[in-house]
């Protein structure tokens, strides 16, 4: 079990907003990004230095079978977590709204991936 933090900047380009997102394991994207965890992880969304997001208001399943997303993330002072349940399997859509410095309301859909365990596909390598 280990934390993944997913760092998230506000960038503008061409007068349009878009969202930064890096994570923890290395991967990087603009409005879209792939986490990899495994089940029973803990994930935690925090601005980056210099962000430009004046408050994260909201991260939830866009699915609606919620396998990973069982659980309401709980928000805190620097962001939201998500403890991901250990039965989780597959991966699931979900949405961030932010609002930027200037008070613009942000809505992005990333996903996160759950990568099964070595013992359950038989494999030892």
């Amino acid at each position: 079990m280990k934390k993944v933090k997913i760092y998230l900047r506000s960038i503008s380009s061409d007068k349009e907003h878009k969202l930064s997102l890096f994570d923890s394991n290395g991967n990087g994207g603009i409005n879209e990004l792939e986490t990899v965890v495994f089940a029973g992880d803990e994930v935690v969304w925090k601005t980056d230095y210099k962000s430009g997001i004046k408050e994260i208001t909201k991260i939830y399943s866009k699915e609606g079978k919620k396998n990973v997303f069982k659980k309401i993330t709980k928000k805190n002072k620097k962001g939201f977590s998500l403890k991901i349940p250990k039965d989780a399997k597959g991966k699931e859509a979900y949405g961030i709204d932010y609002l930027t410095k200037d008070g613009k309301e942000i809505k992005i859909d990333p996903v996160l991936k759950i990568k099964p365990p070595p013992q359950e596909n038989g494999d030892d390598n």
